[in-house]
């Protein structure tokens, strides 16, 4: 009887210990697969940042083409009213601010064209991030402001 009991001690013992082993590869692979999701969010977050910046270095470069290409042409049409003696004044000196005026503006749409393209990108990243993040029972990063009360340990 006393074997019987040592015996049954013993396999108590080792169902206990399979269980608590099972329980923690369970919760580990848990823990990995968060983890993992997060560094995939965290991922496309560092890809689309990436983006952005060299969609604002190839626009800022798109703009300076611009502009050189369009003080090009007005230089040419100011050195033939240069060279042809007559000084610029009246209306076509007003058109000419007037080429100028909309020459800046050209480039400063470009510009924002370009940031609304890295802005789009930032944001669609962000919320492709945020989803694989609630897909794998994480929390979306949030602003400090919308996290509320639980900066403060309550829900």
């Amino acid at each position: 009887m006393g074997n019987e009991a040592s015996t049954q001690v013993l396999q108590q013992g080792v169902d206990l210990f399979s269980d608590f082993r099972d329980h923690l590869v369970k919760r580990t692979a848990g823990e990995n697969a968060a983890s993992s999701a997060g560094d995939r969010a965290a991922l496309l977050e560092t890809d689309a940042a990436g983006d952005a910046h060299d969609i604002r270095r190839r626009t800022e470069q798109d703009a300076v083409r611009l502009r050189k290409e369009r003080e090009q042409v007005r230089s040419r049409g100011n050195a033939g009213w240069g060279g042809s003696g007559l000084a610029m004044s009246g209306s076509k000196a007003l058109i000419r601010d007037a080429e100028r005026l909309k020459d800046r503006q050209a480039e400063e749409d470009v510009l924002f064209e370009g940031e609304m393209h890295a802005q789009s990108g930032l944001r669609s990243a962000r919320n492709q991030a945020n989803m694989l993040r609630i897909g794998e029972n994480r929390s979306p990063v949030r602003s400090t402001l919308s996290l509320g009360s639980k900066i403060y340990g309550r829900n």
